[in-house]
């Protein structure tokens, strides 16, 4: 009986060196190092997942059991923080996850040793794969491992935060090091995040994350541009190379490069880009979909259908969109221009001045015990020559003056209301004038359908041009295949469609009012506007998941801050327009129109009042002449 539990002993210690031989490490650290430092990170980048990743399949029956009871503690304490929890292996994490991490907002990866398995597999599995920056990163390093060796085939975008955990020679104390990129092909760069320690935590640096990266140490980045005078303007050698660019985003350009520390080569597009039947892209749009360029620094709308192709930096300015056409050849006729300056109210209450005063005037001469010694005629005066006299004085015309005081501080006070009264008139009605109302055929969008006689225009291989196309607007879709010009006649850039405008009286185009404000006094014509379509943002735009965005991203929003962008927006969008504006508004004959008819009309009434005058005098001499002559033929026979 002893014999057989001696070989049952043999036989179990044999199978239990087997299976310690079989198990594989994954802790290289004491749990209590885990927890503490994923708690410390965890609350500086607020993360709401964590997810432990590691080598082994099944890593409760892979590993020993003292090992996989700390792996499940160390799980188990970040739970306890609230925050959700997961481990996988990373062979099977794209399998059970895939493109569902970006519903994780967050997220914050842990990867528990630095063994040669998990480098392959994660530089082979995941690294490739996944979108780095939108993950933390926390790593855990042995002493003695070279940071280089690990990452020499793991890219580390620019943007992606990156910690390695590893503890110092000798010492309690273990530090956080950050690691990145600038680009593929580039030399890692290494730099110390913090150290975390028992007795005084995690201490981290104070400097924020583009602080730390804002050398790119030279880098190359591609920039291209559309020929949009004056916002981009391509400048190129003697041998029609493109060198740079001039104009608003030259300048943002030079500032960035300035500041980054990089260098930039330019390459020039013919075209904004639109969206083929085929699903490819054309333009400069096209440009960063194929990965030829970093950054298109043109004046690129936001729209979802880009969205979906590129990345936008950070908006640079805001504008509206807006259809134009020539302004018509007349204005519209200002019937009441010279009644509009003041209200009705104050025009009855001059009448009612002028009778005031005319009766007060009457009553002084009728009652004024003067009028003999200065022998004034009161016969002379009656209410309708002084109403006129009241009326001429608030006019500001002179009359003669009477000897009476009582009337002439009714003169005084006229005259002082009529100097008032006409300077005011006189301010108002120069203001109501020099204000254009042009008889426009129409101002919406509606109306220009309607109307049915225009053409309407978009920048070619533009937004614009897609916004019609693919507009689920039923207005819109009409415009598109009933006015929209053939798509090879359209304008290359705005001042180009702008300027079409004036050769053409039936020709409508689209622009945002940023570009008309600056190319206004470069048109040989004055347009007028219909109704703002919408309301758009422009900005720069990216590769997807660009690495540099988010650096571009900051130093946008930095010179926002320090008043650089809106000196560059002052300079470049507002001054020059602002330059060549007309100083007079000349009064067109069409202004005072109402004045002639009104003259024209006087001149015809009283004419017509002159013949029936002349015709009555005629009849009452003619009158006089018979009755003469039968008193005459009366007295003859009488003496006969």
């Amino acid at each position: 009986m002893a014999k057989y539990i001696k070989y049952c002993i043999i036989i179990i210690t044999i199978l239990s060196i087997g299976f310690v031989q079989k198990s594989k490490q994954e802790l290289i650290m004491d749990s209590k190092i885990y927890t503490n430092v994923v708690e410390a990170v965890h609350n500086i980048f607020n993360n709401t997942c964590v997810i432990y990743m590691y080598t082994v399949e099944n890593p409760m029956q892979a590993l020993n059991p003292h090992e996989a009871e700390q792996l499940m503690s160390i799980i188990l304490y970040t739970s306890k923080l609230h925050v959700r929890s997961f481990a996988f292996a990373i062979k099977s994490f794209k399998k059970q996850i895939g493109d569902g991490y970006f519903n994780l907002k967050r997220p914050l990866f842990i990867l528990i040793n630095d063994s040669e398995a998990l480098r392959q597999q994660f530089s082979k599995e995941i690294a490739p794969w996944i979108a780095m920056a939108y993950i933390n990163w926390l790593i855990f390093f042995q002493e003695d491992t070279n940071i280089e060796t690990f990452f020499a085939d793991i890219y580390v975008p620019l943007d992606c935060i990156f910690l390695i955990v590893q503890k110092m020679n000798d010492t309690d104390t273990y530090t956080l090091t950050e690691v990145y990129h600038i680009s593929k092909g580039r030399e890692l760069i290494s730099k110390t995040f913090g150290t975390w320690s028992e007795n005084d935590g995690l201490s981290i640096t104070k400097l924020a994350l583009y602080q730390r990266r804002g050398n790119l140490h030279g880098q190359l980045i591609r920039v291209a541009t559309v020929e949009d005078p004056p916002v981009s303007v391509i400048e190129q050698d003697m041998y029609g190379k493109m060198t740079g660019i001039r104009g608003f985003f030259g300048t943002i350009i030079q500032i960035l490069e300035e500041n980054l520390n990089c260098t930039v080569i330019y390459t020039p597009s013919v075209g904004w880009g639109t969206i083929q039947r085929n699903g490819s892209w054309s333009g400069i749009i096209g440009m960063l979909v194929r990965k030829e360029i970093d950054l298109a620094a043109a004046e690129l709308l936001m729209t979802s259908d880009r969205l979906e192709a590129i990345e936008f930096t950070t908006p640079v300015f805001s504008t509206k969109c807006r259809t134009f056409i020539k302004r018509p050849l007349f204005t519209a006729v200002k019937w009441t221009a010279y009644s509009d300056p003041f209200y009705s109210s104050i025009w009855f209450s001059l009448l009612i001045i002028v009778i005031l005063s005319s009766s007060f005037i009457l009553i002084g001469l009728k009652n004024s015990p003067l009028l003999q010694v200065y022998n004034e005629d009161e016969e002379s005066h009656n209410f309708f020559d002084t109403f006129f006299y009241a009326f001429g004085a608030l006019c500001g015309q002179g009359h003669e003056t009477s000897a009476v005081d009582s009337i002439r501080i009714i003169n005084a006070v006229v005259h002082l209301t009529g100097v008032v009264i006409l300077a005011a008139y006189s301010a108002a009605l120069i203001s109501f004038l020099a204000i254009k109302v042009f008889i426009m055929p129409f101002t919406t969008m509606d109306g220009l359908l309607e109307d049915g006689s225009y053409q309407l225009g978009t920048v070619r291989d533009s937004a614009d041009y897609n916004f019609f196309r693919d507009s689920s607007d039923k207005t819109l879709k009409r415009m598109f295949d009933e006015i929209m010009d053939e798509e090879e006649n359209l304008p290359n850039h705005y001042l180009e469609g702008l300027t079409k405008l004036c050769t053409n009286d039936t020709y409508a185009f689209m622009s945002t009012d940023n570009m008309f404000s600056i190319l206004e006094h470069q048109v040989p014509c004055t347009l007028e506007s219909l109704d703002t379509i919408m309301q758009m943002t422009a900005a720069m735009a990216v590769q997807k998941r660009s690495p540099f965005r988010g650096i571009i991203n900051n130093n946008i929003l930095l010179m926002g801050d320090s008043g650089v962008l809106q000196r560059v927006i002052a300079t470049e969008l507002v001054v020059q327009a602002a330059k060549n504006q007309e100083n007079w508004t000349s009064v067109e004959i069409v202004d005072i129109l109402p004045l002639i008819i009104l003259i024209l009309g006087g001149s015809f009434v009283s004419i017509q009042f002159l013949f029936i005058e002349k015709f009555q005098h005629s009849q009452f001499w003619h009158h006089i002449r018979d009755s003469i002559k039968i008193k005459f033929i009366r007295q003859r026979l009488v003496s006969k």
